[in-house]
C-alpha cells in the first residue's frame, strides 16, 4: 500500500469515527430534555392547557372565558379589566391545584403576581401557609371575600363592555360562583387547622376501659 493510499485510509477512518461519535453526541443530548413545555406535577400541568394557568382545573373557569373569545370590548377599559379578572380566575385555580396535589407543593400559586387591587397577602404565600396549615378561618375568610368582591365587580363591567345580554351576565356570575365556592370549600378543608376543645389538653387524665373488663356486667356487690 502506497504512502497516498495509506493516508487517504486514515482520514477515512477518521471521518466515520467523527461521524459516529457526532450521531452519539446528538442522541445523548436530545434525550436530555424530554419534558413538555410548562412544569408539570401530579395534578397535571400548570400551562398550556387553558389560556390562563392552571385552568384544567375548573370547567367554570374555562366557560366564562369561552363567553369572552369571540366578542369585543366596547370600551377602554375592557381589555384590563378581562387580564386582571383572567390573574383572578388563575389564582383561584392554582390555588386549588396546589392544594389537591399529593406532592404537597407551591407551584402553580408560585407564578401568580402579587395584586394590591384584590390581594391580601402574597399568592405563594398563601398555599405555603396552606400545606403548614397556619391560615386562621377569619384571615382564609378574608382572603376570599377579597377576591369575590373584586372579580364580581370586574365580571359586572365586563358584561356591560362585552355587551352581554342579562342572560349571558347571569350565566357568567353562576360559573364564577361556583368556582369561587368550589375552592374556598376545598381551602376550608386544607388550609385551616382543626379546632380543638381548648378546656382539654393531652397532658389531662382521660378515662380507659381495660379490654378485658368490656364485656363484663355491672357489679352489684357490696365492695
Amino acid at each position: 500500500m502506497t504512502t497516498v493510499s495509506r493516508s487517504s485510509f486514515f482520514v477515512a477512518i477518521a471521518a466515520f469515527i467523527a461521524v459516529a461519535v457526532g450521531f452519539i453526541a446528538y442522541s445523548l443530548l436530545s434525550r436530555r430534555n424530554t419534558s413538555p413545555p410548562g412544569k408539570e406535577g401530579f395534578q397535571g400541568p400548570t400551562n398550556g392547557v387553558s389560556t390562563i394557568s392552571c385552568g384544567q382545573e375548573s370547567a367554570d373557569a374555562i366557560a366564562i372565558l369561552e363567553m369572552f373569545s369571540n366578542k369585543q370590548s366596547s370600551t377602554g377599559e375592557g381589555s384590563a379589566d378581562l387580564s386582571e379578572f383572567k390573574l383572578i380566575l388563575s389564582k383561584l385555580c392554582c390555588l386549588k391545584h396546589d392544594l389537591m396535589s399529593p406532592g404537597q407543593v407551591v407551584q402553580g400559586m408560585l407564578r401568580m403576581p402579587y395584586s394590591n387591587t384584590h390581594d391580601r397577602e402574597n399568592p405563594a404565600d398563601i398555599a405555603g401557609r396552606c400545606f403548614t396549615k397556619s391560615v386562621p378561618p377569619r384571615d382564609l375568610d378574608i382572603i376570599f371575600a377579597t377576591w369575590k368582591g373584586r372579580a364580581v365587580t370586574l365580571l359586572r363591567r365586563l358584561c356591560t363592555s362585552y355587551k352581554m345580554s342579562q342572560g349571558e351576565t347571569k350565566k357568567a356570575m353562576a360559573h364564577f360562583m361556583r368556582l369561587w365556592s368550589d375552592v374556598l370549600e376545598i381551602a376550608k378543608g386544607g388550609c385551616v387547622a382543626k379546632q380543638e376543645d381548648p378546656a382539654s389538653s393531652p397532658r389531662d387524665p382521660k378515662g380507659f376501659t381495660p379490654e378485658t373488663t368490656e364485656e363484663l356486667g355491672p357489679y352489684n356487690g357490696y365492695y
